[in-house]
């Protein structure tokens, strides 16, 4: 007889003071505004010294029929996201988890991380919550998760590149060497404490003097996070999911590489830049996208074109053209336009329920 998942629904949270809220929302506007400054600074540092009409002149020669290989590249990647998310949060129902629901809390996510960064978390976070009925709580440590695998494959990724990293590349982004290794134990050590945490709550509720100083709608709030954090991260600990989960999570790095190579071949450049070096690009990349500017705009066509220039010889104006093309075509087209049909499609399909509920 299989265990019945108890799924606890946590309380609304409280109005917080007015003072509060306020500081709230001016520590969200300064994290903002050093999302933007990051942006600027990384977009200065990309494009200085920049031909414009000479990028443009290369981003008009690109092939259409890669790039909407590409943009279909992209949207199968998400797909595969969303059903390794349909894994994690299987211990939070009986029922089955709507495919689709999952895959437009990504493709929305995706799309307002565009504007807001880290913002499009929330929103994912909300729209799988109501479109499937599930306490946030329970879907908040799937998301954890999830994020803690990208970082996982991405430190494997990074970490399989490291011997291969062209001098130059280095001598330019000497960083990169001591960030990977900090990522590589950063991203295990929260895998492993991760399922414990419910266990910590619960160790910090058991302190008597504590508990006693603690208003009572707190301790329950809490001891209920700590059960939907202990019924969020089963995932982690079913062995029988492990390899839908690691073979996804692989599936999806897999097509965010295929995304580059096709670019390059968008761009005519597979003479000049061989697999391994379009790895290499991918893995630095990748690390543009981690830091806070919004929807990576700044960050990540530094770090591309950087790694085509630096592993491939690549000229800046080309390499620019790359990255900026790469960049619209994977981050936002493939993603807005997605994203727009699930919110008109969920739209309708809200307004048909309600009117039968009638």
């Amino acid at each position: 007889m299989t265990e019945q998942p108890i799924i606890v629904e946590p309380k609304e949270p409280q109005p917080v003071p007015a003072q509060s809220a306020q500081s709230n929302q001016v520590s969200q506007i300064g994290k903002r505004l050093a999302a933007v400054a990051f942006g600027l600074l990384f977009l200065w540092l990309a494009f200085k010294d920049c031909n414009v009409n000479q990028i443009w002149s290369y981003a008009k020669e690109v092939s259409p029929v890669y790039m909407g290989l590409l943009c279909v590249c992209v949207i199968i990647g998400h797909l595969f996201r969303a059903w390794r998310w349909q894994i994690l949060l299987r211990p939070l129902t009986e029922r089955k988890i709507s495919l689709w629901n999952c895959f437009c809390a990504v493709m929305i996510g995706y799309a307002v991380n565009i504007v807001i960064p880290r913002g499009g978390e929330v929103v994912r976070l909300l729209s799988l919550s109501k479109s499937e009925d599930l306490p946030w709580a329970g879907v908040l440590p799937t998301m954890f998760i999830d994020r803690l695998l990208d970082l996982a494959v991405l430190c494997l990724i990074f970490g399989t590149c490291i011997p291969v990293l062209p001098k130059a590349l280095l001598d330019k982004m000497p960083f990169l060497t001591g960030g990977g290794v900090l990522m590589i134990i950063g991203s295990l050590t929260m895998l492993v404490l991760l399922p414990r945490m419910a266990d910590f709550i619960n160790m910090i509720l058991s302190i008597k003097k504590l508990r006693a100083l603690l208003p009572q709608k707190s301790v329950t709030l809490a001891e209920s996070l700590a059960e939907q954090f202990k019924i969020g991260t089963k995932s982690l600990t079913d062995a029988s999911s492990y390899p839908a989960i690691a073979g996804l999570s692989f599936v999806i790095w897999f097509t965010y590489w295929l995304n580059c190579y096709l670019a390059i071949l968008a761009f005519h450049l597979q003479s000049q830049v061989s697999l391994l070096q379009t790895y290499i690009v991918f893995a630095v990349g990748s690390i543009g996208v981690l830091i806070p500017s919004p929807g990576s705009v700044g960050s990540y066509h530094y770090f591309v074109s950087q790694g085509l220039i630096l592993s491939a010889g690549v000229n800046k104006d080309e390499a620019l053209a790359y990255a900026t093309v790469l960049h619209i075509m994977a981050f936002v087209v493939a993603i807005c336009i997605p994203a727009f049909i699930c919110v008109v499609v969920q739209s309708n399909q809200t307004k048909k329920t309600a009117g039968a509920a009638k």
